[in-house]
C-alpha cells in the first residue's frame, strides 16, 4: 500500500507502506519503520516544529532548500543546505521548523551492528551529533553525500518493493569511511611504541570487560589486568574511553539488560541479576538515567514494534 501525501512530489512518495502518524509517549517516538524492513526514508517539506523526543534508531537529515535546526540539551546545530547531520540513537532532541525548505530524513535501525567485532568504535563514532560538512570532512564529504542520493534513488524509484539490502549496503560503505577517518585520526596521535603499547593494552582491556560485563569488576582488577597502579589506570582510561571505569562497566551492563529486554520473556527482576545489578531498584534507576524510559516501558516498545513489522 502506497502513502500519498498531496505535498510531495509524486516521485518522493513512500514507496510501500502505509503510515498513520507519529506516535510519541513520555518523549519516546516509536518509529513507523515500512513493515518487515529496517528503515524509513523521508522527502519532508513541512514547516512544522517537533517537540523534544527520541527513538531506538539512526536519525540522518540533509537539507537540499533552505537550513534546518536540531536542538539538543546543550548544542543547536544549524544545518546548512547539504549539510549531514547523524543523531545517535535514544539521544533526545527537538527540531524547529522553517517556513520552508526540502530535507531529506533517514531512519534506520541499526541494531544488527551490535554483532560486529568493532561495534564499540562505531559506538565512539556516533556517542555525539554528527556533523559532516566540506570544512569537517573534506576528504569523504563529496562522497559520503553522494552515497545519500543513491540510498535516495534506491528507495523512492521503486514502487513495489524496497532495495533494502542495496540501501544498507551503501550506508555500511558511509560508516565505513567516517570510521576509516576516525582510526586514521586516532593511530595520528600514537607517536610512539609506549604510546601504542598503552592503546593495545585498552583496547583488549575493552574487550576483556565485555566479556565479563556481569560480574562486577572492580578498578583494581582492572588495573591489575592491564599493569598499572589505580591512580594512574583511572586518568588512562577516561581518556581512552571517554568515561569513567564505572559509567563505562555500567554502560557495558544495560546494553546486556536491553538485549534481554528485547530478545528475552525473563523477568526483569531476573535480567537485572544477571547482569550485575543488585537489585531491580538499581537497574531502573540506571536504566531510565540511560534510555530515558524504565526497563518494562522499554520491552513494551520493542515488543509493539516487532508486532507492527510482522502485520
Amino acid at each position: 500500500m502506497q502513502f500519498n501525501d498531496n505535498s510531495v512530489p509524486g516521485k518522493y512518495q513512500q514507496p510501500i507502506g502505509s503510515f498513520a502518524g507519529r506516535i510519541v509517549s513520555n518523549d519516546v517516538e516509536e518509529v513507523d519503520f515500512i513493515p518487515g524492513s529496517n528503515m524509513r526514508i523521508w522527502y519532508n517539506n513541512r514547516s512544522e516544529d517537533y517537540p523534544v523526543h527520541r527513538h531506538s534508531c539512526l536519525e540522518i537529515t540533509i537539507p537540499i532548500e533552505k537550513s534546518y535546526t536540531y536542538i539538543f540539551d546543550d548544542r543547536t546545530i544549524i544545518l546548512k543546505e547539504k549539510e549531514i547531520l547523524f543523531v545517535p540513537p535514544d539521544m533526545l532532541h527537538k527540531i524547529a521548523g522553517t517556513k520552508s525548505g526540502i530535507r531529506f530524513i533517514y531512519l534506520f535501525n541499526v541494531d544488527f551492528l551490535k554483532g560486529f567485532f568493532d561495534y564499540s568504535e562505531f559506538q565512539k563514532l556516533i556517542k555525539e551529533p554528527l556533523l559532516i560538512t566540506p570544512d569537517t570532512h573534506p576528504d569523504i564529504y563529496s562522497l559520503i553525500f553522494e552515497k545519500f542520493m543513491e540510498i535516495n534513488d534506491l528507495y523512492f524509484f521503486y514502487s513495489t518493493t524496497v532495495k533494502e539490502i542495496s540501501i544498507f549496503g551503501k550506508l555500511m560503505d558511509v560508516f565505513g569511511m567516517l570510521m576509516k577517518k576516525d582510526y586514521s585520526d586516532s593511530l595520528a596521535v600514537i607517536q610512539n611504541d609506549k604510546q601504542r603499547e598503552v592503546y593495545i593494552k585498552f583496547k583488549t582491556l575493552a574487550e576483556w570487560l565485555a566479556m565479563h560485563s556481569s560480574e562486577n569488576i572492580s578498578m583494581d582488577e582492572a588495573a591489575t589486568h592491564v599493569g598499572y597502579s589505580k591512580f594512574h589506570f583511572a586518568r588512562l582510561f577516561k581518556e581512552y574511553t571517554g568515561m569513567t571505569f564505572n559509567d563505562y562497566q555500567t554502560t557495558l551492563k544495560l546494553k546486556e539488560v536491553e538485549r534481554q529486554l528485547a530478545d528475552t520473556d525473563l523477568q526483569i527482576s531476573d535480567i537485572a541479576m544477571s547482569c550485575g545489578f543488585n537489585n531491580l531498584t538499581s537497574l531502573s534507576r540506571c536504566f531510565k538515567k540511560q534510555y530515558g524510559c524504565s526497563p518494562s516501558q522499554f520491552r513494551n516498545r520493542i515488543r509493539r514494534s516487532k508486532k507492527r513489522s510482522l502485520s
